[in-house]
C-alpha cells in the first residue's frame, strides 16, 4: 500500500507539474495572438528642418522599438528596449569590457624579437643570392626559350582561326535551342495564368491583402500640412488627390492650399495596432485554398 501511495503522489506531481507548462504555453498563445503589436509615427517639416519618429512595441512596451532621424544631426538613430533595457547600450558596454581585458593583456611584456637590422641584412643576403642565381642562364637559353615561346603562339593562332567556322555554327544552334526554349516558356506561363485555378487563387490572396491592409490601417491620425505650388492648376489637382483620402483622416487632419509660392511645411501623426489572431485566419485560409497550392507547387 505504501508503495502505490507513493507511485500516485509521483503521479500527482507530474500531474501538476505538465499542467503548468500547458498554462505557460496557453498563456504564451494567447499573448501571441491577441496582444497587439502597436505602431507610431510623427513628423514635421518647415523652413530649414525636417524629421520624424517611428515606434512599434509589443506586450504593453515591454518590448519596444524606435528609430529617429533630424536633419540637423543628418544620420538616422535607432533603439531597442526590452524590459525597458536599452539592449544596445548593454551589448555595447559588454563589447567595451571585453576590449579593455584585451588591452591589458596586449600590455603585458612580450618576447625579445629579432632586431630590424638584422632583418634587413637576411633579406640583402638573400636578394644577392637569388641575382647570383638569375645570371647564371646564358643567352642562348634565353634565344632557344624565346623561339618556342613564338612558334607556340603561332600553332595557337592557326589553331583559333581554323575553328572559327565551328564556333559559329555552335552559337548558331545554341541561339535556335534558346528561342525555342523561350518561346515554350511563354507558352506554358501564358497557359498557366489563364487557368482558373490560378485565377481563384489571386484573387483570395488580393482579397485577404486587403482585409490585412484594412486591419492594419492607422487608427488614429493628426496634423496639419500647408501645400503650395507655383502653379494653382496643380495645387487644385493634388487637393482633389487629397480629397479622395478624406474618409482615412478625417477631420483631424487639416490641409492649407497655397496657390502664390511653393511651400511644403506641416506636421503629421499617426497610430495604430495589428493584431496576431488576424494574421493566422488569413494565413489559414490562404494555405486551405487548394487554389493557392496549386499556384505554390507550379513554382516550386
Amino acid at each position: 500500500m505504501a508503495v502505490l501511495h507513493m507511485i500516485l503522489i509521483v503521479f500527482k506531481i507530474l500531474g501538476v507539474f505538465l499542467l503548468i507548462i500547458l498554462g505557460i504555453l496557453m498563456l504564451a498563445v494567447a499573448v501571441i495572438l491577441f496582444c497587439p503589436v502597436r505602431y507610431r509615427a510623427e513628423g514635421y517639416k518647415d523652413e530649414r528642418t525636417y524629421g520624424g519618429e517611428v515606434g512599434i512595441s509589443w506586450l504593453f512596451h515591454l518590448i519596444s522599438f524606435r528609430i529617429w532621424y533630424e536633419s540637423k544631426k543628418g544620420k538616422a538613430e535607432y533603439s531597442v528596449r526590452i524590459l525597458g533595457i536599452p539592449v544596445l547600450k548593454l551589448i555595447s558596454g559588454i563589447a567595451d569590457r571585453k576590449e579593455k581585458k584585451g588591452r591589458q593583456k596586449a600590455e603585458q611584456p612580450l618576447h625579445t624579437e629579432i632586431s630590424l637590422e638584422e632583418k634587413v641584412e637576411k633579406k640583402k643576403e638573400t636578394s644577392k643570392k637569388s641575382g647570383d642565381l638569375k645570371s647564371e642562364k646564358t643567352g642562348e637559353d634565353r634565344k632557344a626559350h624565346r623561339t618556342k615561346q613564338v612558334k607556340k603562339s603561332f600553332v595557337s593562332r592557326i589553331r583559333k582561326i581554323i575553328q572559327i567556322p565551328g564556333k559559329i555554327l555552335k552559337t548558331l544552334k545554341n541561339f535556335q535551342l534558346t528561342a525555342e526554349h523561350i518561346c515554350a516558356k511563354i507558352k506554358n506561363i501564358k497557359i498557366f495564368l489563364e487557368n482558373e485555378k490560378f485565377k481563384r487563387g489571386k484573387s483570395l490572396i488580393f482579397q485577404e491583402a486587403r482585409k490585412l491592409l484594412a486591419h492594419g490601417s492607422p487608427r488614429k491620425i493628426k496634423g496639419s500640412i500647408k501645400l503650395g505650388t507655383e502653379d494653382p492648376c496643380l495645387t487644385g489637382e493634388i487637393l482633389g488627390a487629397a480629397g479622395i483620402f478624406y474618409p482615412l483622416y478625417g477631420e483631424n487632419f487639416n490641409i492649407e492650399p497655397c496657390f502664390d509660392q511653393t511651400v511644403l511645411e506641416g506636421t503629421v501623426f499617426f497610430k495604430g495596432r495589428i493584431y496576431g489572431i488576424f494574421l493566422l485566419i488569413s494565413a489559414l485560409r490562404i494555405i486551405r485554398s487548394r487554389d493557392v497550392r496549386y499556384i505554390i507547387r507550379h513554382f516550386n
